[in-house]
């Protein structure tokens, strides 16, 4: 499904709008096999179906970075130990998926058991949930 929604001038329209979108979106991808990320560009929100082949406005390659050491993120060996220290535990209930789960939080990391399939949304998903522990840079 693609879906194309322009915002109105209207502050509480827009809030609404935005509303909607997200709700969509969340049970769009929780109940579904949606693959791709949602893009949100000049009003517009948009389905990339290939994430992989999606590197944002400048077209360069995405890396995770561990802010900390500096460190950009090569393999899942290097992602573990750094989540690993910040309290983040493997949970094992999909073996297709690479899972982490901190206890003092409800949230899960599910990335690709390949790390040739770590992709942009990875990143930034590991980004939202460790705030001030990774960035995503352009390379």
């Amino acid at each position: 499904i693609k879906t194309h929604s322009h915002f109105s001038s209207s502050p509480s329209s827009n809030s609404h709008t935005i509303l909607t979108i997200f709700i969509f979106i969340f049970f769009h991808s929780y109940f579904s096999n949606m693959s791709g990320v949602w893009v949100f560009k000049n009003g517009v929100v948009r389905l990339v179906e290939n994430p992989g082949d999606f590197h944002g406005a400048t077209g360069r390659r995405k890396v995770l970075v561990h802010l900390s050491s500096n460190e950009v993120i090569t393999s899942y060996a290097s992602l573990e130990r750094n989540l690993y220290s910040l309290g983040w535990e493997r949970y094992y209930d999909d073996p297709d998926l690479l899972q982490f789960h901190k206890r003092s939080t409800v949230h899960l990391i599910s990335l690709p058991k390949d790390f040739n399939r770590f992709k942009s949304m990875h990143m930034y998903d590991i980004v939202v949930k460790n705030r001030n522990e990774f960035e995503v840079r352009d390379m």
